[in-house]
């Protein structure tokens, strides 16, 4: 997988954006950012904890996991990974080696997943986005495009945290911006 800075390169700027491109960009970027930041970690890494509370890396890339295997269904492909070690992921964190879920297995199904999930937005009509009925995690119903633009957020947003984790696990910032190589 290409890492954030060859993601956010890759973009066109001279091609109009309709929502399948921006929600292929956020995708792509969510992927080499998740890349940068999970790169030379460590399963005993995953799971040091942050002061205060929070969760560890392992909660994170499970609770990611989750939410991308629903991603994948929405897509009409097969889940990233299917392990009942992603129940270890739910509402309460993580906070042993023993709770942990096989974190290695874990990242190389999520980064080697990236393939599969652009090409599957990409193979998206309008049609196939503006596709109503479709529940919404917090009640009711939307589109198929509204819920994963929602979904590519929520992604990113994770990913973002993954930073973190990084750092508190001893190791330097992983995504850089221009300039700063």
């Amino acid at each position: 997988m290409s890492t954030t800075k060859d993601a956010v390169s890759a973009s066109d700027a001279t091609t109009p954006v309709g929502l399948k491109d921006v929600l292929k960009t956020q995708v792509q970027v969510m992927y080499g950012t998740l890349g940068d930041n999970l790169a030379g970690l460590t399963q005993e890494d995953s799971v040091v904890q942050p002061a205060g509370g929070g969760n560890c890396a392992n909660w994170i890339l499970g609770h990611l996991t989750d939410v991308q295997n629903n991603v994948m269904g929405l897509l009409g492909e097969a889940p990233v990974w299917e392990s009942d070690e992603l129940e270890r992921a739910g509402f309460d964190p993580i906070t042993s080696g023993a709770e942990a879920i096989d974190f290695e297995a874990m990242r190389d199904a999520f980064l080697g997943s990236a393939g599969r999930c652009l090409a599957a937005i990409d193979g998206l009509s309008d049609a196939d986005l503006a596709q109503g009925g479709v529940p919404h995690p917090f009640g009711g119903e939307t589109t198929r495009g509204s819920l994963l633009g929602l979904l590519a957020f929520h992604q990113a947003y994770h990913a973002g945290q993954l930073a973190l984790s990084r750092r508190i696990a001893g190791y330097p910032g992983a995504v850089r911006g221009p300039g700063q190589d």
